[in-house]
């Protein structure tokens, strides 16, 4: 992911408009304590930065502290005072030259991340005159692409989530990630919804399954529950491959989803010395029944593992690069080395001890 930087101050400053209204504090400060992880004994500030940057908005630095030394974050909030839009991540000042955009950006972006990228700038303007940005790089499974915005003055490139300050960020959040394209189980009507982005090479993705699965298993008539795959395929060397096999198990036979789920989260140590996810799920296909030859035909098809990346690059875009991940009626949950403080979540929403 993309990391923090601090505003540059040689650029020239750009004011809000004149006639803007003031900022309401308190709004905000709410705002950003939804929109951040929810951590133990969590404490959201946030201060204001008297300097320049992106044109039109006002700027923050929020930080999120915890009593877990693993969930926390610093970021800067940026606030539109005239359309009320608000973004929580990172900001870099641009090199001033007579370079197109798409160059200085993707020359910035590539000294941060020390990788050579591409980067494309919308066509049309997005509220406050924002363009969106892609910046793309070749991996061995296909391009993969970051996303942000560029400030009207194109001087400044911004990286991070996209809300407004008149919607929960808990809805936005869920808008963008794009649930439609998870597996979902539970009550549709349940007043509780949840969210699990998970990584099947991920240990920690394998534990925190054992605790939450008996939990959504049991309370199946209380919980909208949905999930999500996010293969961290720089990391892990069978996530991805093991991920697609489960997206073609739901096309093929949906009811066995779960069970190569179950499957897949009790045997990882198996799989990661044979680091053969093919022949794994080929045998799991035949040993249950499902037609091997249509789950191959989809788990590598060339468009699938495209829409699988999409998928990643959209939890990137919400600040959301580790798993496990559990969101629960809106509320990104910290999960931390030992997932208590999220699961004691998921046992409050659904009601139970």
């Amino acid at each position: 992911m993309i990391r923090n930087a601090l505003l540059s101050t040689f650029l020239a400053a750009f004011a809000v408009s004149a006639g803007a209204a003031p900022a309401d504090f308190a709004a905000l400060r709410d705002y950003a304590q939804k929109a951040v992880a929810q951590c133990p004994d969590g404490i959201t500030t946030l201060e204001p930065i008297e300097q320049p940057g992106p044109a039109g908005f006002l700027i923050y630095r929020l930080t999120a502290r915890s009593s877990d030394p693993s969930c926390g974050r610093e970021a800067f909030l940026l606030y539109s005072p005239m359309s009320g839009q608000v973004i929580i991540g990172s900001v870099f000042a641009l090199p001033f030259d007579n370079r197109s955009v798409e160059l200085r950006v993707a020359n910035a972006v590539s000294q941060l991340l020390h990788e050579n990228l591409t980067a494309a700038v919308g066509a049309f303007p997005l509220p406050d005159g924002l363009r969106s940005v892609s910046m793309t790089k070749a991996t061995p499974f296909g391009p993969f692409s970051y996303h942000g915005f560029l400030d009207r003055s194109q001087q400044f490139l911004i990286v991070g989530s996209r809300g407004s300050l008149f919607i929960d960020p808990g809805t936005s959040l869920v808008e963008s990630l794009g649930i439609e394209n998870g597996v979902r189980r539970g009550n549709p009507k349940a007043k509780v919804k949840i969210i699990e982005m998970s990584d099947f090479e991920c240990p920690t993705c394998g534990r925190a399954h054992k605790m939450v699965e008996p939990l959504i298993e049991k309370h199946l008539d209380k919980v909208d529950y949905y999930r999500l795959d996010l293969p961290l395929f720089e990391h892990h060397e069978w996530a991805l491959a093991a991920a697609l096999g489960a997206q073609a198990i739901e096309k093929v036979a949906p009811s066995k989803y779960w069970g190569w789920v179950n499957f897949v989260f009790a045997n990882q140590d198996t799989i990661d010395k044979s680091k053969n996810v093919p022949e794994v799920l080929k045998n799991y296909c035949q040993d249950h029944d499902i037609d091997w030859k249509r789950v191959e035909k989809i788990s590598t098809s060339p468009e699938e593992r495209s829409a699988m990346l999409d998928q990643v690059s959209r939890a990137f875009d919400n600040g959301i690069n580790s798993t496990p991940t559990y969101i629960v009626n809106g509320r990104i949950m910290g999960y931390g080395p030992e997932g208590k403080f999220t699961v004691d979540a998921i046992k409050k929403a659904l009601g139970v001890k």
